[in-house]
């Protein structure tokens, strides 16, 4: 009986946070009572499971175990939002470093989507007013401010899953969220400029390059935010594939975009330690940039 219950209380949570939504964006409410102690022993459990298997994130299996593990937590302890966090981190990764390169656009959609609302959820667990506020309407662009350091993640990896989402369909999706995206990104800048090897300089480099001249693009703003994310943290490679991919053409500078893809391709794997899933995943879209300027699909 005990195992029918926790099986149906998974349900409720997955499809809650993934599926339909109610005027709060949430699929209902946060249950916030405290665990009994058998069932806070099965939290526990979960959430150093889904650790331990993303540890091994280099091996889609494990990460896709990740994301079972961590749904199985929130499923037993919906206020925990550090675990919305890793899930939300988690879809990103499994979007970006693994479903992207099958050429499944549905697939692809999916993953980014499952991304932002469980960060959304994530944020609801975090902050009780955030989550009053949602629930009255207000839109999640205006609320943000609510939240503060402790959501930096929660609120990155919403953004990010969100911007490739749009990206992924066509600009009028890009624009329709335009502005709840920037306000969250803006959000991290202020209250984390470094959080993930500096992760919204990053963001925002891209944004300049890539937005036209009517939503604010700059290629001026989008040099220097990619210095800064380079000077937060040379090492991380991601950097130099979104200058190759977004700055270089928009700049119609071949030189650059060969010297960035090549930085990304002769990086160590482990160049930083703890990231050699992520530097292998960058690695591989560095070769994807690579082969689309050679068949001319990058004009250069």
């Amino acid at each position: 009986m005990k195992g029918r219950t926790y099986l149906l209380a998974l349900m409720l949570v997955v499809a809650s946070a993934c599926g339909g939504a109610t005027a709060a964006g949430l699929g209902g409410g946060i249950r916030r009572a405290p665990l009994a102690s058998n069932a806070a022993d099965h939290w526990k459990a979960a959430v150093a499971a889904g650790d331990a298997a993303y540890a091994q994130r280099g091996d889609r299996a494990q990460l896709e175990l990740a994301i079972q593990k961590y749904g199985e937590a929130i499923a037993l302890k919906d206020d925990d939002w550090q675990s919305y966090e890793k899930l939300a981190h988690a879809h990103y990764l499994l979007a970006y470093g693994y479903v992207f390169f099958e050429q499944k656009p549905e697939q692809l959609l999916a993953a980014y989507q499952k991304g932002f609302e469980v960060a959304q959820r994530g944020l609801a667990a975090l902050s009780p007013e955030l989550e009053q506020r949602l629930a009255a309407g207000v839109d999640l662009k205006d609320a943000i401010a609510l939240v503060g350091k402790d959501g930096v993640g929660l609120m990155y990896w919403y953004a990010t899953n969100l911007g490739r989402w749009g990206n992924a369909q066509d600009i009028t999706v890009i624009l329709k969220y335009k502005d709840r995206i920037f306000n969250m990104m803006s959000r991290v800048l202020e209250l984390d400029p470094d959080y993930f090897h500096g992760a919204p300089y990053r963001y925002f480099g891209a944004y300049y390059s890539v937005a036209p001249a009517f939503a604010g693009g700059d290629l001026d703003k989008s040099w220097k935010f990619f210095q800064d994310a380079i000077k937060a943290e040379p090492k991380y490679v991601g950097t130099y594939n979104l200058i190759a991919e977004n700055y270089a053409p928009k700049k119609q500078d071949a030189a650059l975009f060969d010297e960035m893809v090549k930085k990304v391709l002769d990086a160590p794997a482990d160049i930083i330690p703890g990231l050699e899933a992520e530097t292998a995943i960058e690695k591989r879209h560095a070769e994807r940039l690579q082969k689309a300027k050679a068949a001319g699909e990058i004009p250069l």
